[in-house]
């Protein structure tokens, strides 16, 4: 049996798109490589969830690897500080890299791993602490500096291109604790500090860093980053928005054909219509119809295939609508109830306020929580929409009927191809999965 390429178990794993992100990304890797020094500012690949920012940063640090680079991964956890856990995994990652110790010259990144494991202890212990014992303050940015150079410089003395970190859900650390004012975990915010102006001194001088910083996050990314240190405006920000047509037959295509496995044309324009750009979507769509095909080398899966994991996608997807319903407050969810009685695509923000009566201003901190959560986004200034397609009518049905209702009729309900028309039924019984608390 072919495994399933639309899942993270399936092999080959297949990265479609982005290609310009992904182009400017590889690029300032290249300056590494070439010149060994350091890539440039941090770069942040931003957008709502489910847009392909950490597979977008898989694939960069796949070439990376590829080239010579020694990658640390790092993912931020919420309403923590996370530059302990910076250091502890480029520690850790130099300690395993011992395959590139060049002959003859012995196992130099293992001594690497202990030397910076002291470099560890000494840095982590000066954030922990915010004052001496003299009462003084402790230097914190000259201790990463140090360390980043040490780590850098040894992996390109072993042969290797040099360092680069990557940091996922940077926005997590710095996200507020409060629902009605901006109150981030001071340590997180100190960390953001501390390594925003490490990196904006080491790329003043970036002959002697032969290193690359790398994050992502959700849309209010740069916002904290800035928050923490002016130096965030430098911060290049990547957005990452939804696919256009073209790009999302590509994602369902090529991972098939890796297999020998082809696409009917009704079956993918049904399949993309379905799918609506949204990258998360479309995968879930492609992996429940190669489940229901269970197809050989050489099938072509069909419209036939799509409706028969049509049930799996479906609950699959309501649980997405569920879980960004579920983490709404009250007057989050008043504010989606208002934009999805509109619209399913864009509103202005002077129309929501319209529909709850009250003052565009009044919505300021729910608008911008939503936003910090990924349920919605502000792709121009005074205008909002929803981040994943189908979800304004998930809500509107909660409106409706006040229960949490299937995802079938947040499908497009007509899918046309050669002049025909396919329902994709609005009638369907399927119920979202209980998962959470019953509400």
């Amino acid at each position: 049996m072919l495994p399933n390429p639309y899942t993270p178990s399936g092999r080959p794993r297949v990265f479609v798109g982005r290609e310009v992100e992904r182009r400017r990304l590889r690029d300032r890797l290249a300056r590494v490589v070439v010149y060994g020094e350091m890539m440039g500012p941090l770069a942040v690949a931003t957008g709502p969830r489910g847009l392909g920012k950490t597979s977008l940063l898989r694939d960069v640090q796949a070439h990376a690897q590829e080239s010579g680079f020694v990658v640390a991964w790092v993912s931020g956890v919420k309403h923590q500080p996370f530059l302990a856990d910076v250091v502890d995994r480029v520690t850790r990652t130099l300690d395993r890299a011992g395959h590139l110790a060049k002959p003859g010259r012995g196992n130099r990144l293992q001594e690497v791993g202990v030397e910076v494991g002291v470099g560890l202890a000494k840095v982590s212990a000066k954030i922990a602490r915010p004052k001496d014992a003299a009462g003084g303050s402790p230097a914190l940015v000259g201790p990463v500096e140090d360390f980043f150079h040490r780590a850098s410089n040894m992996v390109r003395e072993a042969g290797g291109a040099g360092l680069l970190l990557i940091i996922d859900e940077l926005h997590a650390p710095l996200q507020s604790r409060r629902e009605r004012e901006y109150d981030p975990d001071p340590r997180a915010v100190l960390d953001a500090a501390v390594l925003l102006n490490a990196v904006q001194n080491m790329e003043g001088d970036r002959e002697d860093y032969p290193l690359g910083v790398m994050g992502a996050g959700l849309p209010e990314t740069k916002a904290y980053l800035t928050r923490a240190a002016t130096f965030g405006e430098r911060t290049h920000e990547f957005v990452l928005h939804e696919l256009d047509r073209a790009t999302a037959q590509a994602v369902l295509i090529e991972p098939s054909r890796r297999l020998g496995v082809d696409w009917d044309a009704i079956a993918l324009d049904a399949a993309v219509t379905a799918g609506g750009g949204y990258p998360q979507s479309l995968q879930i769509i492609g992996a429940a119809t190669w489940d229901a095909a269970q197809p050989a080398e050489g099938a072509t899966l069909t419209l036939a295939d799509l409706e028969g994991g049509r049930a799996t996608s479906e609950a699959d997807i309501a649980s997405l609508f569920h879980a960004r319903w579920d983490v709404a407050t009250d007057a989050e969810k008043a504010l989606l109830l208002a934009m999805a009685r509109h619209t399913d695509s864009e509103i202005k923000r002077g129309a929501v306020a319209a529909e709850m009566g009250v003052d565009t201003e009044a919505l300021g901190m729910t608008r911008r929580s939503l936003i910090s959560k990924g349920i919605i986004e502000a792709p121009r200034r005074g205008v909002l929409r929803f981040t994943i397609p189908g979800f304004a009518a998930y809500v509107r049905a909660q409106d409706d009927r006040g229960v949490e209702l299937p995802v079938a009729d947040s499908r497009p309900a007509l899918v046309r191809h050669d002049g025909r028309t396919h329902e994709w039924s609005s009638t369907s019984s399927h119920e979202p999965p209980s998962r959470g608390p019953a509400r």
